[in-house]
């Protein structure tokens, strides 16, 4: 197999050697400032909706890989197999922080000390050793545990004693380990880091040269953490349903009532009409659990925060908030752009489209009702404005002042939660998102008057049926015993 496929995410090995080479590991080097931190490199977690609350927003691979294996982390096992999007990103200081100060002047310190022996009559080679052994170790991280013959061939090349001999007799020649380190590099890498690794073939310095190089090694370690946790989600997905689930019942033999917001949520959807109770019959008791989970997690996208959230959905708030959040926003763009008149009056769509886009972009930062009323105003002097635009193209008279005011009172209203076409969009919208859950996807067609909006109902359905999956998956046993504990009354 081509070493180019370790960072777009194929591999033979499996997932259970990967955290070999998750840790730069501290090793005996001349003593120096180094170019890497001692201890686990951090990365931030981005797409995840890790939150103070669950793991910290930094973590290490250790943790990650901790989190795939061992599963001692349940909230963060649970990121990795919920979010498709949870990636790794380089852990940043904040602007002007201390430890940004310090990690920059360490740095500086790092390559100002190479430059100056550099410099020096006759050179001097101190920090050039620790600067190779920092590349040496750049490019084990870079390695899956497979690669043991190119490991093999770089503790050959950039052997520390050859290399301090080489510096004793003054012969040596950055030139040729650059070349190597690079040649590697390009090899190891994925495609679309090959116009980065070119360009460090552009630079003469030789400082310049190996601090490209060094920077390099941490993007290319980054993708190679990133193409890791892509190659074990499945394993992680696999294995944190049950982990949860355990974990979860562990913590029900401890606690008086550990799924006391969980009934309360879910009676409160049970809808009993036409039943003849008490209720036994097991296929009876599926399909009314069936139907009262699919009004339950709706629920979760308006959450009414006078009450206490479910212990069972507790790990993804977040991301039913958020998810609750993008369906506000879809039903306010949808109203407005149904009660627009140029919009109406489109048949091409043309205007319809780019009312769309600009109305989008208004409530871009809109989470409620106070917001949404705050840029009403500016929503609607963009529709009578592209309204204008519209009866021009097509030679009409322009609005007059009393139909302009009309707009705007109209558009206006909308800021009202009870107002009656905001009343049917939000019904049709969670209507679609029901019957995706009850039947857990499949082909359904987008409501009556939301065309323009497939992408969005299509993006939100998945993500929130994705959720969802998981979610049953692991407590589907608690939810069918609280539904047919209330069908046992009578």
């Amino acid at each position: 197999m081509d070493d180019r496929n370790i960072a777009s995410g194929s591999g033979s090995d499996d997932a259970e050697n990967n955290d070999n080479i998750m840790r730069i590991s501290s090793r005996p080097v001349p003593t120096g400032p180094s170019y890497f931190a001692s201890e686990p490199l951090q990365f931030r977690v981005r797409g995840s909706t890790i939150t103070g609350a669950s793991p910290p927003k930094f973590v290490t691979l250790e943790d990650v890989m901790k989190a795939a294996h061992g599963m001692q982390n349940m909230a963060l096992a649970h990121e990795i197999a919920v979010d498709q999007d949870f990636k790794l990103e380089p852990f940043e200081p904040p602007d002007n922080s201390y430890q940004k100060l310090v990690k920059e002047t360490m740095h500086r310190a790092y390559f100002d000390l190479l430059r100056e022996q550099l410099n020096s009559d006759p050179p001097e080679y101190k920090q050039a050793l620790i600067l190779l052994e920092d590349v040496k170790q750049g490019l084990f991280s870079i390695l899956l545990p497979r690669h043991t013959r190119i490991k093999e061939m770089i503790e050959e090349v950039l052997d520390r004693d050859f290399i301090r001999q080489q510096a004793e007799n003054n012969s040596l020649d950055f030139q040729k380990y650059a070349k190597f380190v690079i040649d590697l590099m390009a090899k190891l890498a994925a495609p679309a880091r090959d116009e980065m690794i070119q360009n460090i073939t552009t630079l003469t310095d030789t400082v310049d040269i190996f601090r490209t190089i060094l920077e390099t090694l941490e993007v290319l370690k980054l993708d190679l953490a990133n193409t890791l946790i892509a190659m074990i989600r499945p394993h992680v997905q696999k294995e944190s349903v049950q982990y949860e689930r355990n974990k979860f019942d562990e913590v029900l033999k401890v606690s008086e009532d550990g799924l006391q917001h969980t009934r309360a949520w879910l009676q409160r959807h049970i809808d009993k009409t036409g039943l003849g109770l008490p209720i036994t019959d097991p296929n009876i008791i599926r399909n009314v659990t069936a139907q009262t989970l699919a009004k339950a997690y709706l629920e979760l996208l308006e959450w009414d925060n006078s009450n206490t959230y479910p212990e069972t959905v507790t790990l993804d708030k977040p991301r039913f908030t958020e998810l609750g959040l993008q369906v506000y926003k879809l039903i306010c763009v949808a109203s407005l752009l149904l009660i627009s008149p140029s919009s109406a009056n489109d048949p091409n769509s043309t205007h319809k489209k780019q009312l769309k886009e600009k109305i989008d972009i208004i409530l871009d930062n809109t989470s409620n009702d106070i917001e949404l009323k705050a840029v009403l105003p500016s929503v609607a002097e963009e529709v009578i404005q592209m309204t204008e635009q519209l009866l021009e193209s097509v030679n009409q008279e322009p609005l007059s002042a009393e139909t302009k005011e009309l707009i705007r009172t109209q558009i206006i209203s909308l800021g009202d939660p009870e107002h009656r076409v905001r009343q049917i969009v939000r019904q049709r919208i969670l209507e679609f998102l029901k019957v995706i859950l009850v039947c857990a996807g499949g082909s359904r067609q987008i409501p009556v008057g939301l065309s323009a909006f497939t992408n969005e109902l299509t993006n939100v359905s998945g993500t929130l049926l994705r959720y969802v999956m998981h979610n049953k998956a692991v407590f589907t046993s608690h939810y069918i015993d609280i539904v047919a504990e209330e069908l046992s009354r009578t």
